[in-house]
């Protein structure tokens, strides 16, 4: 199990296959194995990086609070010690944003960019829906099995709950064991508060996709509409019958796109 030692914390990271580097970051509360559906397609064709962030799984937890730009400094600290130059990423939600920041700070590390359920601050967003944000506001202090439970309605579409229960299971089961400790949940739900791209996003140089679920209702896809709007030349997918985890409910349409994508 691999750390580096980056920016006073100790960092967890997985390197899978050979190729071109590609990064992926992953969002609020999760690890970097909850790209377990990406993985196995893109590491065939890419030496795809995955990692924990700050406050979460296996990477140190500091108690100090955090922030977006900082965790993006990380993401960048990690590709110094692998000997990266420039890599593609694909960051999702809490993710998509560290991806923005780590694109505006350090335009010469990203080739490409890949932003998935994601929004550009606080102050620019569509919100949630009262009865998401309700459930989002009652989940610290909770038993993270219960606070898995709780996040179905939000994470994956009314379709996915109907036909493909046993897929939420799966994952529900490797959500579980994030790790994360009251205090690092509460510093990474602050960094997100505080962090706003908008008006910086037209700074961005990389050739930019940028996807979503249709029926996301934690970070709704108008959101993703804003992103594509803002960033130069930005395509924009969108997922049918796909909640906040689309990259997971339709894992073989999105891996495709990924693929031709970076590969293009």
């Amino acid at each position: 199990m691999p750390k580096a030692r980056i920016n006073d914390i100790n960092i967890y990271y997985e390197v899978h296959g050979e190729g071109e580097p590609l990064l992926l970051i992953h969002g609020l509360a999760a690890r970097g194995n909850g790209f377990v559906k990406q993985i196995p397609a893109l590491s065939r064709s890419f030496r795809t990086i995955i990692f924990d962030n700050r406050g979460v799984g296996e990477t140190d937890q500091p108690e100090e609070p955090y922030s977006i730009a900082q965790m993006a400094d990380d993401a960048v600290g990690l590709l110094d010690t692998l000997g990266v130059e420039a890599a593609s990423v694909f960051g999702v939600s809490m993710g998509g944003m560290i991806a923005q920041e780590l694109t505006i700070r350090h335009p010469h590390r990203v080739k490409k960019l890949a932003l998935g359920c994601t929004h550009s601050g606080i102050k620019h967003c569509e919100p949630s829906p009262q009865w998401v944000t309700d459930i989002f506001k009652s989940l610290p202090g909770k038993p993270r099995e219960q606070v898995v439970r709780e996040c179905v309605p939000f994470n994956y579409s009314s379709h996915t709950r109907e036909s493909n229960p046993q897929l939420i299971e799966e994952m529900s089961s490797l959500m579980v064991d994030n790790r994360q400790r009251r205090h690092a949940y509460a510093n990474q739900i602050n960094a997100i508060y505080a962090f706003d791209a908008y008006d910086r996003l037209p700074r961005i140089i990389a050739p930019t996709l940028i996807l979503t679920g249709s029926d996301d209702v934690l970070i709704p896809s108008a959101n993703s509409q804003t992103l594509a709007s803002r960033i130069p030349n930005a395509r924009l997918i969108e997922f049918e019958q796909t909640g906040h985890l689309f990259f997971i409910e339709k894992a073989d349409e999105v891996n495709k796109a990924l693929l031709e994508f970076f590969t293009e």
